[in-house]
């Protein structure tokens, strides 16, 4: 899971690109098994964080299928140009499922 905080907070055209090279990972890296990405929505509750921008949730097999994303041409590509050029922080959240 991933969380990413704008340089340029509530920027669509940002906003765009970034999901749009995340739903680049699910059609042309195949380790990708299964992706959601999307905007924050309104704070409902104070147990709800509002504060990114976008979240996206991947799913991979294990940590082998992780590490061969990690180094996919496409995943290092949209990594430079796009997420660290228009993100101010990015958080990630790596874990496995039990």
């Amino acid at each position: 899971m991933g969380l990413v905080w704008l340089k340029d907070p509530g920027n669509a055209e940002q906003r765009e690109k970034l999901i749009a090279a995340a739903h680049s990972f699910a059609r042309e890296i195949p380790e990708v098994q299964f992706l959601s990405v999307g905007q924050t929505l309104p704070k409902t509750s104070s147990w709800a964080d509002a504060s990114f921008d976008i979240c996206f949730v991947m799913r991979l097999e294990d940590k082998a299928a992780m590490d061969h994303y990690a180094k996919n041409p496409v995943h290092q590509k949209a990594a430079q140009e796009v997420f660290l050029s228009f993100s101010q922080k990015i958080l990630f959240y790596d874990f496995t499922s039990e």
